[in-house]
């Protein structure tokens, strides 16, 4: 099962987006005059999830969160939701509010608390969804979002790689990281399904460039949600998408990206086609950890940063096929 990309909707997409609303038993009727902000996780040409924004000002109504039901379950919706409060943030929303029959729990794991109705400002409270849409049973919740911020900049940056196996591409980051980053940024790698011990191709080529290879060992990225874990400023994935690979989702506020690496241990073959993989993958992450530590965050905001983030994720060094 792949992992589902998220995008923005286009006009294509409202039949399939109007569709799963109703299988999911929630209001479309409004669709036209309310024109919410749609977003889509899609698989291939299918839509398997929707979530939507309806801004007032400074606050948004969050509506329409719908997943498809053999994706039910899996993390999709909560996926939806971060992602929408992101776009929120960038939007400079400050509180989002939504209205919901059935899942109050579901978002008060995501942060949101009960309110009263007449909390809700008077925009919010004009539209249709709570005029008429929604019962009047629904729980009315809200989440107030932290402005965008910048990264700490009194503490170096913490940066975590993560892909599945955390034995070759995210060890290569973390080293990468420490060595460009010379003491402004802390590199760091962990794995959804780590594999117990870091690739012995990987520990060689570090050696052989010169780089420090103590303390590196595999690990599972729990041990980075748990208490008392370094607070994250940026988390990358490099799980290969285009191979198939299902990438970690890292849930929260740390700015992310995905810069995709072609996993170089799934090589089979002769030694040297082996060594060819790992230092193609080693120039890679080179090229692209030494332009993100270049890059002068304080005067990016996070909208901005997270733009030149995706375009790192594209860059190949010169000569790259």
């Amino acid at each position: 099962m792949s992992a589902p990309q998220l995008r923005s909707a286009t006009s294509k997409d409202m039949e399939s987006i109007r569709v799963l609303l109703e299988h999911n038993g929630l209001p479309t009727s409004d669709l036209l005059s309310s024109k919410p902000q749609f977003i889509v996780a899609c698989e291939g040409a299918k839509i398997l999830g929707t979530g939507a924004l309806q801004r007032f000002g400074s606050c948004a109504l969050l509506r329409s969160v719908a997943v498809a039901s053999g994706r039910r379950g899996s993390g999709l919706g909560r996926i939806i939701v971060e992602d929408l409060e992101r776009l929120a943030r960038a939007a400079r929303i400050t509180e989002v509010i939504l209205l919901t029959p059935v899942a109050q729990r579901f978002f008060e794991h995501q942060g949101y608390r009960v309110i009263d109705r007449h909390e809700v400002p008077r925009d919010v409270q004009g539209s249709e969804e709570f005029r008429s849409l929604c019962p009047a049973s629904a729980t009315c919740m809200a989440k107030t979002l932290a402005e965008p911020s910048q990264p700490m900049t009194d503490r170096p940056y913490n940066v975590l790689f993560l892909c599945t196996g955390n034995s070759a591409r995210s060890i290569l980051a973390e080293a990468l990281t420490n060595q460009w980053g010379r003491g402004r940024f802390r590199g760091f790698s962990a794995g959804s399904h780590p594999r117990g011990e870091v690739h012995p191709i990987a520990l060689e080529l570090l050696r052989h460039m010169k780089l420090p290879i103590e303390g590196l060992r595999t690990k599972s990225w729990g041990e980075f949600a748990a208490p008392g874990a370094a607070p994250l400023d940026f988390v990358f994935t490099v799980c290969d998408n285009a191979a198939g690979e299902v990438c970690p989702y890292w849930p929260g506020q740390p700015v992310t990206a995905h810069w995709g690496v072609p996993d170089p241990a799934a090589v089979q073959g002769s030694e040297t086609e082996k060594w060819v993989a790992f230092r193609e993958s080693f120039r890679l992450l080179d090229n692209r950890i030494k332009i993100f530590t270049s890059l002068p965050l304080a005067s990016l905001d996070r909208v901005k940063l997270q733009e030149r983030l995706d375009a790192i994720g594209k860059a190949r060094p010169e000569g790259a096929a």
